[in-house]
């Protein structure tokens, strides 16, 4: 039996006990993540439940922690299932939670004795949740094995994949069991694949503004510059629009060869690396049912609109729009992404005037405090590292005060650095867990909380931690 067998085969335990608490009208407490893959999760968690008449509640949280399963211990649901988290805390959860449990993650996994979990997770055998496939996947073949009607949740499975960015094939596309549910859903006459230019924004920003915010890869003169955007579109004869602006969905496929082609000389002619102007073409996600010109049309647009309503507080919006709001909730979903950037925009621009980041022998270390909110420092550090704003021969670790009194700690490392064998999340879970707190991750991202007072200790411990990796 290969890895992939194996994997699909540990689903039966899962789906065997939520059928069998839902045929008894038994209920069952679902809690995710807030982030996109989270939200994405609990909302086919949410539909899988509805479609097996289950009496059920769908809930997100910020992280896992004791506070949460002690609710949940008082809660006393007849069944617990946890998408998204749960495999790096399955010691706290068996010790305080005598009900039966359902962990359905992809993050590393922590060893503990927990007879009550039902554990399905890739990383047990053998298969990548940082690039295979993530919690919404994970929920999805869930789902599906408990109806076929649930092939239709395959869409949202891949937002959640987008939303970690996993995204990481050849042309950024999705790779691993993510096929698998790419293959549902085109069979099922839901979803468009095709590879063209890949700027945020092809459905619903008119094409000058998507230009001017696309920085991976930075095109200059024109990154950041809506103006110039103008001028080189006219300059080229794309036509802007008359009644509405166009969005890069509206351009014919002439146009749009007309315009990768001077993007392309142009970089060239600025003196960007060649090899980046392969940067602009990637592989584009469009999900037919919904409606065009809508953020729900793209992959990518989807999963930013989930991740800015979890990490700004809204994350019952993002559930409500997983779960087939398309009223209200997108209105307020929208208007909550348009803050969530501009407190990225205003965070990146107090990092780089206060020369916040500091260089340590193997990390740069960026030390918020409460001057940037938790829940975008993480955003920031990708961005910083991501872009070419930092040198990317080492992680990040950036930390900031949460909201419960605890420092929150976001890592960032690159492709290049985990395949010299650093991975992040281990560094996290040892460095907190060694100083009383708690973290977990990928390899490429990962993340911790920590006591206040050991905020000093933990940086010099994840500074020592890093090359020892690289030693291995």
């Amino acid at each position: 039996m290969d890895q992939r067998d194996a994997f699909l085969q540990s689903f039966k335990p899962a789906v065997d006990l939520f059928l069998e608490h839902a045929k008894k009208g038994s209920s069952i407490r679902v809690v995710t993540h807030n982030d996109a893959d989270g939200l994405s999760s609990g909302g086919i968690m949410g539909v899988a439940a509805y479609r097996a008449d289950a009496c059920f509640k769908v809930s997100s949280e910020k992280k896992l922690d004791e506070r949460l399963v002690n609710a949940l211990r008082e809660e006393n649901p007849a069944l617990v299932v946890f998408t998204d988290f749960g495999s790096g805390y399955l010691n706290i959860i068996a010790e305080t939670l005598r009900q039966p449990v359902i962990v359905l993650d992809h993050h590393i996994c922590k060893d503990a004795e927990a007879p009550n979990v039902v554990h399905v997770n890739p990383m047990l055998h053998g298969i990548d949740g940082a690039r295979d496939i993530a919690a919404s996947g994970i929920s999805y073949l869930f789902a599906k094995a408990t109806d076929p009607r649930n092939v239709d949740l395959s869409c949202l499975a891949l937002v959640g994949a987008l939303g970690d960015q996993q995204d990481k094939g050849d042309r950024k596309s999705l790779a691993g069991l993510n096929t698998v549910i790419e293959e549902d859903a085109v069979k099922a006459g839901l979803l468009e694949k095709h590879v063209g230019l890949i700027f945020y924004g092809y459905e619903t920003r008119p094409v000058p503004k998507a230009i001017a915010y696309t920085t991976t890869p930075y095109i200059p003169g024109l990154s950041g510059n809506e103006g110039n955007c103008v001028a080189f579109l006219k300059q080229i004869g794309i036509e802007l629009g008359k009644e509405r602006p166009r969005a890069l969905a509206d351009l014919s496929e002439d146009e749009k060869r007309t315009l990768f082609s001077a993007l392309s000389s142009h970089m060239v002619s600025t003196g960007c690396d060649p090899s980046s102007v392969h940067q602009l073409i990637g592989t584009i996600y469009t999900f037919r049912l919904e409606d065009p010109g809508t953020a729900l049309r793209s992959g990518r647009e989807y999963a930013s609109l989930l991740n800015a309503c979890g990490r700004m507080g809204r994350a019952g919006v993002g559930l409500s729009i997983c779960l087939g709001d398309r009223g209200e909730a997108m209105v307020e979903a929208q208007l909550t992404l348009d803050e969530y950037r501009r407190r990225i925009g205003s965070a990146l621009d107090l990092v780089q005037t206060e020369g916040m980041v500091q260089e340590l022998d193997h990390i740069y270390v960026i030390r918020a405090g409460d001057q940037i909110d938790d829940t975008v420092i993480g955003v920031v550090s990708g961005i910083l590292l991501g872009q070419g704003i930092l040198k990317n021969t080492k992680p990040i670790v950036a930390t900031a005060l949460s909201d419960d009194g605890q420092v929150k700690v976001s890592a960032r490392g690159t492709e290049e650095l985990v395949a010299r064998g650093l991975h992040m999340g281990r560094v996290m879970q040892a460095a907190a867990e060694a100083l009383g707190g708690g973290g977990g991750g990928h390899d490429v991202a990962a993340g911790a909380y920590i006591p206040v007072d050991k905020e000093e200790e933990f940086i010099a411990k994840v500074n020592g931690l890093v090359p020892e990796q690289h030693a291995e």
